[in-house]
């Protein structure tokens, strides 16, 4: 008698190995998309922390009127200052974010500032 795997015993495990494969590859890329979207909106605080951190230093340079909009601080000038590091990147490309994107505050009550973060393209 010889020993061994029949061609239909083959078959029936790479079957079975495909269908795990297609069950558990969507649900892989599906968190590894998720973990990069978390990733990115961390990255996002992290870029809006700094500039609220060098306005903190930098009291005369945010706007004095309710509604004013301000978004000249780039990240550029946020990582000469040492309030980010120099190679923030973003994940969702895996390149270091644009040294064009900057950091907008709004006046939006006395003493009551909203930061945002501008993405230049």
């Amino acid at each position: 008698m010889k020993k061994g795997f029949t061609l239909a015993e083959l078959l029936g495990v790479i079957a079975v190995l495909g269908i795990i494969a297609l069950i558990t590859v969507p649900a892989i890329n599906r968190s590894l998309d998720s973990g990069r979207e978390d990733l990115y909106e961390t990255q996002i605080e992290q870029i809006k922390k700094g500039g609220e951190d060098y306005y903190l230093e930098h009291l005369s340079e945010l706007p004095t009127a309710t509604g004013d909009i301000k978004c000249d601080l780039t990240i550029e000038v946020l990582q000469k200052n040492g309030y980010l590091p120099m190679d923030i990147k973003n994940p969702k490309t895996n390149d270091n974010f644009s040294q064009l994107t900057s950091v907008c505050v709004e006046m939006v009550g006395p003493n009551e500032y909203r930061y945002s973060v501008k993405e230049a393209n």
